[in-house]
C-alpha cells in the first residue's frame, strides 16, 4: 500500500495541474461546448444542441519536473527511480490539478430564449509539498542526521458530479446567460491548514529518532480510517467512480454575457461557479494526530521499504510508531468552497477566412490565485474546418503556444484544443498540460 501512495504522490505531482484555463475553447463560441465556459454562448443560426462526450485536463507541476524524470535506463531495461526526480524539486513544490469529463448536455432554443442542461464530473486538486519530503521517503533518514525534515504535506482533493439547468437570451447585439448547478461530492481530501506540522529528526551521537506531528485533515469517502502498524490506509473506493448522487450537496451559480457592438467585433465575459460549495455529510470524518516519540538507534532506509525489498525487520518499530502516529477519527460534517473561474475576452473578424482575439482568465481555488492571457489568430479555410495558433502567458510560464483544430461536417462538431501544445507531443517530457477534446451535434 505504501508503495501505491508513494508512487501515486508522485505521478501525480509530475503531471499535475495548473487551474483550468481553457483560454483557446473561449475564442470559438460557435462551438457548442464553449457553453460549459460560458452560457451565454450558443451556436449562431442553430436551434438544437446536443453535448456527446468531452473531456479537459489542464496540469502542471511547480519548476521542471516530468514523467520523465522517474525513468532512468539500466541496461536494456527502464527503471522507476526518484533519485533524479527530488534533485529537481524546490524546496517548496506545488502541483494544481483540473479535470472535467461532460457525458451529456443539451441546448434548446426558442426564438430569442434558449434553454440549457447538462451533467459533468469534475475533479480539482491542489498539493502543496516541501522538498524533504519527497527525500525522506525516497532516502529514508540516513543521510539527513542531525538534521531535522519537514513532512507536512498540504493536501486540498475535491471530486464531485454536478446537474445543471440553465436559460439565456439572446439578440443581434446582446446575449446573457444563467445556470444553476447541483453539485453532489463524491469524495475529498482536504488537510487542515491550523495543525499541518510533522517533522522527523535523527540525533547525530547514537541515531535517536524525534517524531513529532500535530496534524489534521477531513476526508469523506477516501479514508475511512488509518493504520500505520501496516504502514497503509484504509481507502474507501466502493461506488467512489460511479457515485452520481449522494448525501454530499451544495448548489453554484455561472453567469456569463456576450456583447456585439459591430458585426467584426464580439466581446464576452462570464464568472462561473460563483458561491459555489459543497456540504460533506456521507462518510465524513476529521483526523489528528498530535504528539512526539523518540526511538533510539533508528535508520531506516526509505527506498527499500518503498519497493518492499528492505530486509530489516521493522515489526517492532512499527507497532510503536502506531502508537504515536495512529490518527484520532471524529466523525464531522464540514463545508469545502468549490474554484471560482472567470473569463473575458474579444474577437474581432478580419475577414471571410481570418479571425484575431484576446482571452483573460482568473480563479481562486484553495486561497491560491491563477491568471492567465492569450492572444489568438484562428483561420477558417472552409465552413466546415478551422485552424488556430495562440500565444499565451500565465503564472507558471510566459512561453506558450496554442492550437485547435476543429471540424463541422454537417450537424456534426468534432474539436481538439489545447493551450500548451508542446505537451501534447512529448506529454512525458512537460511538467505541464493542458487539452480540451470533444463532439457535438447541433442543427
Amino acid at each position: 500500500m505504501l508503495r501505491y501512495i508513494v508512487f501515486s504522490f508522485f505521478m501525480l505531482g509530475a503531471l499535475s495541474a495548473a487551474a483550468q484555463q481553457e483560454l483557446m475553447l473561449h475564442t470559438m463560441p460557435d462551438l457548442w461546448h464553449a457553453n460549459s465556459i460560458n452560457p451565454a454562448f450558443f451556436p449562431k443560426d442553430k436551434k438544437v444542441a446536443i453535448g456527446l462526450p468531452g473531456y479537459s485536463l489542464d496540469a502542471a507541476h511547480s519548476g521542471k519536473l516530468s514523467y520523465n524524470d522517474f525513468l532512468v535506463k539500466d541496461g536494456d531495461r527502464t527503471i522507476l527511480s526518484f533519485s533524479n526526480a527530488i534533485s529537481k524539486l524546490e524546496q517548496e513544490n506545488e502541483v494544481f490539478a483540473d479535470q472535467r469529463i461532460e457525458t451529456l448536455s443539451l441546448g434548446l432554443r426558442f426564438g430569442k430564449w434558449a434553454v440549457q442542461a447538462g451533467h459533468a464530473n469534475r475533479l480539482n486538486a491542489f498539493i502543496a509539498y516541501p522538498r524533504d519530503l519527497a527525500e525522506v521517503l525516497w532516502n529514508g533518514n540516513g543521510p539527513y542526521v542531525g538534521q531535522s525534515k519537514n513532512l507536512g504535506l498540504h493536501m486540498n482533493f475535491y471530486d464531485w458530479n454536478e446537474w445543471s439547468v440553465g436559460i439565456s437570451r439572446h439578440s443581434e447585439r446582446l446575449s446573457l446567460g444563467l445556470r444553476i448547478k447541483l453539485l453532489n461530492g463524491v469524495s475529498t481530501f482536504q488537510t487542515d491548514a491550523d495543525h499541518s506540522r510533522a517533522t522527523v529528526y535523527t540525533d547525530p551521537d547514537i541515531y535517536q529518532l524525534t517524531l513529532q506531528t500535530d496534524y489534521g485533515f477531513y476526508s469523506s469517502s477516501i479514508i475511512n480510517a488509518i493504520d500505520t502498524s501496516g504502514l497503509g490506509f484504509d481507502i474507501d473506493v466502493d461506488d467512489v467512480a460511479a457515485k452520481l448522487f449522494s448525501s454530499n450537496t451544495g448548489t453554484a451559480f455561472d453567469f456569463g454575457l456576450e456583447f456585439r457592438p459591430t458585426k467584426k467585433l464580439s466581446i464576452s465575459a462570464s464568472v462561473l461557479d460563483m458561491g459555489g460549495r459543497i456540504n460533506w455529510k456521507e462518510n465524513a470524518a476529521y483526523f489528528r494526530s498530535e504528539g512526539t516519540y523518540t526511538y533510539n538507534g533508528v535508520v531506516f532506509e526509505g527506498a527499500g521499504i518503498i519497493s518492499g525489498t528492505d530486509s530489516l525487520d521493522f515489526n517492532q518499530q512499527l507497532d510503536t510508531l502506531n502508537d504515536i502516529f495512529k490518527f484520532n477519527k471524529f466523525a464531522r460534517e464540514y463545508r469545502t468552497e468549490m474554484p471560482q473561474r472567470l473569463f473575458a475576452g474579444a474577437t474581432y473578424q478580419l475577414n471571410k477566412r481570418f479571425q484575431v482575439g484576446v482571452s483573460v482568465f482568473a480563479q481562486n481555488a484553495n486561497n491560491v490565485r491563477r491568471s492567465g492571457a492569450g492572444v489568438s489568430l484562428r483561420w477558417q479555410p472552409l465552413r466546415w474546418i478551422s485552424g488556430g495558433i495562440m500565444y499565451s502567458v500565465n503564472n507558471r510560464s510566459a512561453a506558450n503556444l496554442g492550437l485547435h483544430v476543429a471540424l463541422k461536417p454537417g450537424p456534426v462538431q468534432l474539436y481538439f484544443a489545447s493551450d500548451h501544445i508542446p505537451a501534447v507531443f512529448n506529454l512525458r517530457g512537460q511538467p505541464a498540460a493542458n487539452l480540451r477534446m470533444g463532439a457535438s451535434i447541433v442543427w
